[in-house]
């Protein structure tokens, strides 16, 4: 099977982040853990640390914040004194409240040796703190009838319930204690590590996970987008309870992170409650900057990668470096997603899989993070078919875009497409939460669910330019995987 679509792609490929339980919502078996996803942008920091440490750090900033109409929900944001943004998306309804507590840290944070701790912190979250010990957390959730789980990428750590709308104030109580005085005991660190390697050793066990890993090794080399998310054996056994915790007090800030609320709740008593459980959290200084200052898109060259696996699939990756996410580009590169790998009337599906029958399957995702990003084109050769046919007819397709502007019709497809996405994916509750939470910590999120407007000023001139600067063949970085025998054979 193609592997599934992260949350921010309009087309369809991978699912970046690496999800706490294989049973969270949109994550596969090793699709969800093995990582690529999905950027910051800049933790606003406090205007007086002293002034916040005085004040008990609970006090509202007195500015009025601008409601938004998005997803079907007032959204409005306000600051709590010790930085931490709250996001209120008001939609009555469903008695239900999600809340997502998103951090702005990553695998992009981590310094080489480190890889993998930004993961490996996230299990830990859950395995006790001074009011929570092991298991309570998901015994608490039980009892009240919700959901939890969370999730990591390159650029964000999150970490959501679902509750009902008359007690949903515990997710509150629960992320206060745990990012305040999360406890790192020996033994639950030592047992929750073979957790996370066993995790990395199913990893390998999925084709399509290693030949993108592989790629993205060689796409960003020397760069934290290089390297998994879920990290490397001989990091994750060199991790230590003191340096998580250095990790843990660095990044989990309360200035570091942005609280959404979303749901059948008053926006005064959400900010309340957000104020009485998490606005006295005390202020810390800032971390070391970690992140890299070379934008990742100025890495990497041409390359082929070569595998073999054993079964009988040939597959094709092609990866193109491109732009950081939330820009103008980023959103022309939406578009191409959706012109040329969603549903049956887009290039790529018309061409290889259904007329000339190149492709069992073919997808297209446009993987936007903090400093650059990926355009991946994935696909998997029917019976008989060898890759580089499958390359021949994506390429010819890719200089097509670059040469022709594409047709009125297609434009507005793309943007159909497009709004259609966002309505479906913000009738959960929990996923206008998450998408919120994300896009406003990479991003902002005040470009979520605005009905696709932000694609209308797009033109088709400017789609060509954008592709003929990101399609180029002399910066694509493909991968091939053959089965075993038939590599042998070529070798």
């Amino acid at each position: 099977m193609a592997p599934a679509a992260t949350r921010r792609n309009r087309g369809a490929a991978r699912s970046d982040p690496v999800w706490r339980r294989e049973s969270a919502p949109g994550a596969t078996s090793e699709e969800a853990r093995s990582g690529a996803e999905v950027s910051p942008r800049r933790a606003q920091g406090l205007r007086s640390y002293e002034r916040a440490r005085a004040r008990g750090a609970a006090r509202l900033r007195a500015a009025p914040a601008r409601v938004l109409r998005l997803g079907g929900a007032d959204c409005s944001e306000h600051r709590l004194a010790n930085g931490l943004r709250v996001l209120v998306a008001r939609r009555p309804g469903d008695p239900i409240v999600s809340t997502v507590l998103c951090y702005r840290v990553g695998s992009h944070d981590e310094a080489e040796h480190e890889a993998g701790v930004s993961h490996f912190l996230e299990h830990m979250m859950f395995k006790g703190s001074p009011s929570y010990g092991k298991g309570a957390i998901d015994r608490e959730t039980a009892r009240l009838g919700g959901s939890n789980n969370a999730f990591t990428g390159h650029d964000h750590t999150a970490y959501w319930f679902e509750l009902a709308s008359d007690r949903w104030e515990a997710a509150l109580a629960i992320e206060a204690d745990r990012m305040r005085r999360l406890l790192l005991e020996p033994a639950e660190f030592d047992a929750e590590r073979e957790v996370v390697l066993e995790e990395l050793a199913m990893g390998e066990d999925d084709p399509w996970g290693v030949l993108m890993r592989r790629v993205e090794a060689v796409m960003f080399p020397r760069h934290a987008y290089g390297r998994p998310i879920i990290g490397y054996p001989n990091t994750l056994r060199g991790a230590t309870p003191a340096s998580m915790r250095a990790y843990h007090r660095a990044h989990y800030r309360p200035d570091n992170a942005l609280l959404v609320i979303a749901g059948d709740v008053s926006v005064a008593g959400a900010r309340r409650a957000a104020a009485r459980h998490l606005g006295r959290l005390p202020v810390r200084a800032p971390a070391a900057p970690t992140r890299p200052r070379v934008p990742a898109t100025a890495l990497g060259a041409h390359a082929r990668i070569r595998q073999s696996w054993p079964d009988s699939a040939r597959r094709l990756c092609l990866a193109f470096p491109t732009c950081a996410v939330g820009t103008r580009e980023d959103r022309a590169l939406d578009l191409l997603t959706v012109v040329l790998g969603s549903g049956r009337l887009s290039r790529l599906q018309k061409r290889l899989v259904y007329d000339e029958r190149l492709a069992v399957w073919v997808s297209v995702s446009n993987d936007t993070r903090a400093t650059g990003g990926v355009m991946w084109i994935l696909a998997e050769a029917s019976a008989g078919i060898e890759p580089a046919a499958l390359e021949r007819a994506i390429a010819a397709e890719l200089e097509r875009l670059r040469r022709e502007p594409i047709d009125a019709v297609e434009l507005r497809r793309a943007r159909a497409l497009i709004r259609s996405a966002e309505a479906f994916e913000c009738e959960s509750i929990s996923s206008l939460a998450q998408e919120l939470a994300v896009e406003g910590i990479d991003h902002d999120w005040r470009e979520c669910f605005d009905g696709g407007r932000r694609y209308d000023g797009i033109s088709a001139r400017e789609l060509r330019a954008v592709a003929a600067a990101r399609f180029d063949p002399e910066r694509c970085v493909i991968g091939e995987s053959l089965p075993a025998r038939a590599e042998e054979a070529r070798s």
